[in-house]
């Protein structure tokens, strides 16, 4: 994948969420869909907002900004795979992810992006 830019530390979820949006279609995913009902409700912002395709694979995708990922993040990502009806899952986050996160998830098909994935480093 294309080296990620910086996130700016002045970004809200909506802002950091259509960051995704664009670095995903920059790096080959399309189409991308954005579940409107969701995005409206601010408070939905996490959960699977966006829908995407890369190498005839569906993802779904969660945008979480300033949010350390745990084993509860990659259940959700689990459940909504299996309410999209999809077998792969991409979490993004603007936080370091540990090792053992990152090996658990990708036993499941779900590729986390954190961090260290962000050419110029991700302000906290």
């Amino acid at each position: 994948m294309e080296e990620l830019k910086i996130v700016k530390n002045y970004m809200d979820e909506f802002e950091f969420r259509n960051y995704v949006y664009t670095m995903l279609h920059k790096n080959g995913y399309s189409p991308i869909t954005v579940d409107d009902e969701r995005v409206s409700d601010e408070t939905e912002l996490n959960d699977n907002d966006l829908l995407a395709t890369k190498d005839n694979k569906k993802f779904t995708v969660q945008t979480y900004l300033n949010t350390s990922i745990t084993d509860k993040h990659i259940e959700e990502t689990l459940k909504d795979m299996d309410k999209e009806n999809v077998s792969y899952g991409l979490i993004v986050t603007n936080f370091k992810v540990n090792k053992e996160i990152k090996e658990k998830a990708s036993k499941k098909h779900i590729i986390i992006l954190d961090k260290s994935k962000f050419k110029d480093g991700i302000y906290d």
